[in-house]
């Protein structure tokens, strides 16, 4: 799974806490690559990190 594919499931995730954005991200990106939720997290935060000049402001809201 690319990292755009990764920023993609986090920012369809339901709206709601950036930390709970990620772990419903993590956990549908798990299911789908066969990864553990570890590692499919720390995969999420480099992309996230990566990409963050790249990214709107508001999906980074943790009143969103």
């Amino acid at each position: 799974m690319t990292k755009d594919e990764m920023i993609e499931w986090f920012k369809s995730a339901p709206k709601g806490l950036r930390h709970e954005r990620k772990l419903w991200a993590t956990r549908k990106i798990a299911h789908l690559t066969g990864v553990t939720e570890g590692a499919a997290y720390k995969r999420l935060l480099i992309a996230l990190t990566e990409a963050d000049g790249r990214l709107d402001p508001e999906e980074f809201s943790d009143c969103a």
